[in-house]
């Protein structure tokens, strides 16, 4: 676990802020690097109890991939952000969002800033997908994750 510092932190809420237009992110947690760009969310209370334990490998809860110039939300990290997010956002229908965490291919129509937008059914956030530039979507849901096809 290693906090991130002052710059990085900066410096990815300046790309969430150009990429979703998300002011103040996570202004009550601590973020963690992770490894493989990966970032982690805790709360101050929580990383206090973690390092007071004994073979504690991660805290918090994953929340994004920092991918080149691009941040990739997590499910849990475009909800963490619920309503600061406010652009690149996809509106789905429930047929659509069944096929996103299917992580089936969808047709996008529009235009999108970016690479990626997030996946949004109502106020449910179902985190970041990516746009080719054909019009296809990829969702970027975590085997694991997916519902599985019958």
């Amino acid at each position: 676990m290693k906090l991130m510092d002052t710059g990085e932190r900066k410096h990815f809420e300046l790309r969430l802020r150009k990429q979703y237009g998300v002011e103040n992110p996570f202004e009550d947690l601590v973020l963690l690097a992770a490894g493989r760009g990966r970032v982690r969310a805790t709360t101050k209370e929580a990383l206090e109890v973690a390092k007071k334990l004994r073979r504690v490998q991660q805290a918090g809860v994953y929340i994004a991939k920092i991918s080149k110039e691009d941040v990739i939300l997590s499910i849990e990290g475009s909800q963490v952000l619920n309503g600061k997010i406010t652009k690149s956002v996809l509106d789905l229908d429930e047929e659509s969002a069944e096929k996103w965490m299917r992580a089936e291919v969808l047709e996008v129509r529009g235009k999108y800033e970016g690479k990626y937008v997030v996946g949004k059914c109502g106020d449910l956030y179902l985190g970041s997908g990516r746009i080719t530039r054909d019009g296809k979507l990829y969702p970027q849901v975590a085997k694991w994750r997916r519902i599985p096809v019958e």
